[in-house]
């Protein structure tokens, strides 16, 4: 590809030709002009006596060659002024049409036009301004992209919160009107339907709080009470808090946590939340008869947790796309929001704020890894 000239290049360019151009026609004039003279002027002795007069500044038969000499300088004055005009305008269209079309590019981005594209330019100063425009034109043009796309996300994320808490409603609905009309008669079967109702009211807790963590991520807002808290009693309780979901689902959970302490500064809170997400994607899509692993190991100067189920597994393709927001491989394999392809991607958000990292592995049918590293207090490592 040919290097571009730059607008200054092209000026002298410009100077230079046009330079070149006068001194040309200004030889020619003086070449016409003579001959004329010439052939008004007998004989040759006559004819270069009367140029070296005039080279002398002796206007020799002045008569004769002054009006010749005046016209000559009055047209090559209009010839040079004529073709500076010429060439200054051309050069001069020639850049306003180059501004022109970036400034309808301009208007067009300002308007949200963006199925366009921003030819190059010859001049370097505007060709850099154009593939700068034609880059935002681009990025935009994704952006814009990714925004129709998470729209159309955003939508079916709320008809599925929608439609998951219509059932529990419509449960706890149905058992309360139970209580009311005395249908539950009998203290056990009252102590059933309440069971019941409590149960229901967990599911839509989670849902509601699914909804103001997806609202939070959407915003950037996610708000973070930090404390000291020792991983090792977490972890444990967490273990114990599983496994009756756990057992009840067909599986078998273990744990192993050492005895520590690993304390952190963490919200305590959020990093259930991303416990909780691994742990439900794990009971979710383990096999039945299968089990559950969760264990906690020091390692350099933090504490990696990992959760091991054997399970269904993902794809390698899916496996770099699981903490994209709104990702779903087969539907809602990495969602902890039913369907929502949310719930790894606040995951990461969160362990991120922590200063920590979080990742997957996974072999297709035979299970997938989670890890979550948190950094240690500097305390803890003296």
């Amino acid at each position: 590809m040919p290097k571009k000239k730059t607008l200054k290049g092209r000026f002298l360019q410009t100077g230079l030709l046009m330079l070149v151009l006068s001194l040309a026609i200004a030889g020619i004039l003086v070449v016409v002009m003579l001959g004329a003279f010439a052939l008004q002027v007998p004989g040759g002795e006559s004819f270069i006596l009367a140029m070296l007069a005039l080279l002398k500044g002796e206007f020799y038969g002045s008569g004769r060659i002054l009006p010749y000499f005046i016209l000559g300088c009055v047209l090559l004055t209009l010839s040079v002024a004529g073709l500076c005009v010429w060439l200054a305008s051309r050069y001069a269209g020639r850049i306003a049409d180059t501004l022109d079309t970036l400034r309808q590019a301009a208007d067009n981005l300002q308007q949200g036009e963006l199925d366009f594209e921003i030819l190059s330019c010859e001049e370097q100063e505007l060709d850099e301004l154009s593939q700068s425009l034609e880059g935002v034109r681009q990025r935009l043009k994704a952006a814009a992209a990714a925004e129709a796309a998470a729209r159309e996300e955003r939508g079916l994320l709320m008809a599925n919160l929608s439609h998951d808490m219509r059932t529990p409603i419509t449960a706890i609905k149905g058992y309360v009107e139970g209580i009311r009309d005395g249908i539950a008669n009998t203290p056990e079967k009252q102590a059933h339907y309440l069971d019941i109702v409590t149960s229901k009211t967990v599911v839509l807790e989670k849902l509601v709080r699914n909804m103001s963590d997806f609202s939070e991520y959407e915003l950037g807002r996610m708000q973070y009470h930090f404390e000291f808290v020792d991983l090792a009693p977490f972890l444990t309780d967490l273990g114990e808090e599983y496994q009756v979901e756990v057992q009840s689902a067909g599986m078998t959970f273990t744990w192993e946590i050492p005895p520590g302490p690993f304390v952190v500064t963490a919200d305590r809170n959020k990093i259930k939340r991303v416990l909780d997400n691994l742990l439900s994607n794990a009971i979710k899509y383990g096999k039945p008869g299968g089990a559950i692993d969760l264990t906690a190991e020091a390692y350099e100067k933090g504490l990696v947790i990992q959760l091991t189920d054997n399970g269904k597994g993902i794809s390698t393709e899916a496996l770099r796309h699981v903490f994209d927001s709104f990702f779903r491989e087969d539907a809602a394999r990495s969602s902890a929001v039913l369907g929502s392809g949310l719930g790894l991607a606040i995951c990461r958000s969160i362990v991120e704020s922590h200063h920590g990292k979080i990742w997957l592995t996974s072999e297709v049918g035979e299970g997938t890894r989670a890890f979550v590293y948190l950094p240690l207090r500097e305390e803890e490592l003296l």
